[in-house]
């Protein structure tokens, strides 16, 4: 090193190895890394709310609704297990408990079927006025669409008629013209 390397910009000595290399930068690992995201920690009031608001909300009311069930099946095995006249009255409402599911989408399907049928009655009483305004508009189009058509084709047509005409006129006047035939 010079004696002046804190000094001197060009000293070939001190400038010698690349500007990024470990033996001139220390922080080079350091700077050429992103800085990774951390996330902050929870707040605590918040969190010991919601923590309170499970408990209460979703652990309780699971654990009582699976004890209510477990007391209803004991109860049953208890009355199925004495013979007792009772245990056809507990399958009776068991039968009764399983029914009422079906019955109630069975009611949901109805309600929809009966007010798809309010639905179109009430259409069947709109509808064939504005499908006879419909048809009409059709009908306009379709004779505005012949018209157009028939304008387009118009002189198409006289053009072959007329060559068609020409050709038999040629047609006849050869036939009359032929020598050896008599008429």
């Amino acid at each position: 090193m010079c004696a002046l390397c804190t000094l001197c910009p060009l000293c070939e000595i001190c400038f010698h190895p690349p500007l990024n290399t470990p033996e001139i930068c220390y922080n080079t690992t350091i700077m050429n890394e992103k800085p990774q995201f951390v996330l902050p920690e929870r707040n605590p009031t918040t969190h010991a709310v919601h923590r309170k608001q499970v408990w209460w909300q979703i652990t309780l009311p699971l654990l009582l609704g699976c004890l209510v069930f477990a007391l209803a099946f004991a109860g049953v095995i208890w009355a199925a297990a004495g013979a007792s006249p009772e245990v056809t009255r507990w399958a009776d409402i068991s039968l009764i408990w399983l029914i009422l599911p079906t019955l109630f989408f069975a009611l949901l399907g109805l309600a929809v079927v009966v007010g798809l049928t309010i639905l179109i009655s009430k259409l069947l009483g709109v509808l064939p006025g504005y499908a006879r305004l419909v048809q009409d508009s059709f009908k306009n189009i379709q004779a505005k669409a012949l018209r157009v058509n028939n304008a387009l084709v118009a002189p198409a047509l006289k053009l072959k008629s007329w060559s068609a005409a020409a050709r038999r006129a040629r047609q006849v006047v050869s036939e009359l013209l032929k020598p050896g035939q008599q008429q």
